[in-house]
C-alpha cells in the first residue's frame, strides 16, 4: 500500500472514531435527527478525504493529454459527489442542515489538525532528498 493511500486509510478510520462519540453526545443533547444528518455528513468528509489518495494516486507523472484530463476529471467527481451528497439532503430539508456541515466541516478540520504534524514530520528531512542544481525556497 502506498503512502498516501496509507495516510488516506488511517485518516479515515481516526475521523470515524472521533466521529461516533461526536454523534452520540449529538444524539444525547438534540435527538437522532442532528445525530444522523452529523453521521451523514462526517461520512461524506471521510469519503472525500479518502478519495483523495484516489487523486493522488492519478497525478500525471508525464504531461499527456490523457493523464491531465484523468486526474482533472478525478478531482471534479470528487467534488462533484461532495456538492451532491450535501446538496441533496439539504435541498430536499432531509434532516438539520446544520449539523450535517458541521459534520463535514469537523471531519476536514479534525484531519488537517491530526494529520499535519505526521505530513509535516514526513517531509522536514529535506536535506535527504536535495536535488541538484535545485535552489530550495528555503535557501537550500
Amino acid at each position: 500500500m502506498s503512502d498516501h493511500w496509507r495516510l488516506a486509510v488511517r485518516g479515515g478510520a481516526l475521523m470515524a472514531a472521533l466521529a461516533v462519540p461526536v454523534a452520540v453526545a449529538i444524539f444525547y443533547f438534540y435527538g437522532a435527527a442532528h445525530a444522523g444528518a452529523f453521521l451523514h455528513g462526517a461520512g461524506t468528509g471521510i469519503l472525500s478525504f479518502a478519495s483523495t489518495a484516489l487523486t493522488v494516486s492519478l497525478m500525471p507523472v508525464s504531461s499527456t493529454v490523457h493523464g491531465v484530463m484523468t486526474w482533472a476529471g478525478s478531482f471534479v467527481a470528487r467534488y462533484g459527489f461532495v456538492a451532491v451528497a450535501l446538496g441533496v439532503p439539504a435541498y430536499l430539508d432531509l434532516w438539520p442542515v446544520v449539523a450535517m456541515l458541521g459534520g463535514f466541516a469537523g471531519v476536514y478540520l479534525a484531519e488537517s489538525a491530526v494529520l499535519l504534524p505526521w505530513v509535516l514530520g514526513a517531509t522536514s528531512d529535506r536535506s535527504a532528498r536535495e536535488t541538484p542544481g535545485v535552489k530550495h525556497w528555503n535557501g537550500g
